[in-house]
């Protein structure tokens, strides 16, 4: 297993960039160590789940016996367990019960390693937390099957980083898993949310380091067309946790084309931001949308007091998009507004 190495990239080509999912990244904070022999066993655990893993020394209040006696997984929550539940883009997915045993044996392993309580003062829970929101579940030692279970029937697409932070704890007296609000002056606990099963809401593919740099490189350059800089700013904020309706919140979009945006970038990569993408799921635009569009091109750039004769497809596109004439465009459906045919048959329903 490696340690943290710093990644240096140049800047993406949108028509060349990877499409393909990099392995989901854990890393794995002790109190003490690791052992040489604890980074080989962590290596192999998670390389048997499809996941790239590498452990550092971490202090939770001192060393032991004054630690937290915890093992901390920094991962992000949801594509994290979504693993182990079948939710995610695994082609094949384990079902529920299968998913929620491995889930305990690799809990179950890490706390073996640190069970020997005259090496580690007593024996160690584990705890997953995310970085980005501040969220955690807590895995204690002795947790019975059934929480493990129940743990993958919960719905975690709404903790991300704009929601109050909690821990994920489980009650067993009650026998469920309760989010206890962390940032508050006293015990305060709510019931967890199960999953939808049914529910519309994908989620970026799993970016590694040279791919997150490149995310926000773009969401933060003024300098890239509008609808790449929209593009890349819903992606970001999925790949960091933020569910479907935050994204559409904060910026301003459509949950239908936030989804389309996420389940595009998943199957093309980078090249899904480039504004003449004319693949997966096309924006369509709504008869208020269209009209006004029209409006737009009928009356020519130098209204609006940008240079040049006449519209081309780039400057229009970037135009509707960065003035909220649109939500986004499609290459086609614009080349058929500069010409004025064909465009009775592209708006969707709405207003």
């Amino acid at each position: 297993m490696n340690t943290a190495v710093p990644v240096t990239a140049a800047p993406f080509d949108l028509d060349a960039a990877p499409a393909g999912a990099a392995r989901l990244q854990v890393r794995v904070l002790l109190d003490t160590g690791p052992t040489a022999d604890e980074v080989d066993r962590m290596e192999a655990l998670f390389d048997g789940c499809g996941m790239a893993a590498y452990a550092e020394g971490h202090s939770y209040g001192g060393p032991p016996p004054t630690s937290a006696f915890l093992i901390v997984l920094n991962i992000p929550l949801a594509p994290f367990l979504d693993t182990f539940a079948g939710t995610g883009t695994d082609p094949e997915p384990d079902t529920a019960g299968d998913g929620a045993a491995r889930l305990a044996a690799v809990v179950r392993t890490l706390q073996a390693m640190r069970a020997d309580e005259e090496l580690w003062g007593r024996p160690h829970g584990v705890k997953l937390e995310d970085s980005h929101s501040g969220h955690g579940v807590l895995l204690e030692a002795g947790l019975p099957d059934a929480a493990y279970d129940a743990l993958l029937g919960l719905d975690l697409s709404g903790l991300d980083q704009w929601a109050i932070p909690v821990q994920l704890e489980w009650h067993p007296a009650l026998h469920t898993w309760q989010a206890r609000l962390t940032t508050v002056p006293r015990r305060f606990a709510r019931r967890a949310p199960l999953r939808a099963r049914a529910a519309d809401s994908p989620r970026a593919r799993q970016c590694d380091d040279a791919e997150i740099g490149e995310l926000w490189r773009l969401a933060g350059s003024a300098e890239v067309p509008a609808v790449t800089w929209q593009r890349a700013q819903i992606v970001l904020l999925s790949a960091q946790g933020s569910n479907i309706a935050s994204i559409a919140q904060h910026t301003v979009t459509g949950a239908g084309r936030v989804r389309a945006v996420i389940r595009n970038f998943n199957d093309d990569g980078f090249a899904s931001f480039d504004p003449g993408y004319d693949r997966g799921e096309r924006p369509q635009p709504t008869p208020a949308e269209l009209r006004d569009a029209r409006a737009v091109a009928a009356r020519g750039p130098a209204a609006y007091g940008l240079t040049g004769p006449a519209w081309d497809v780039a400057t229009l596109g970037d135009f509707l998009v960065r003035e909220g004439v649109v939500e986004d465009v499609d290459p086609d459906w614009l080349a058929a507004l500069l010409t004025g045919t064909g465009t009775d048959h592209l708006h969707r329903d709405g207003i």
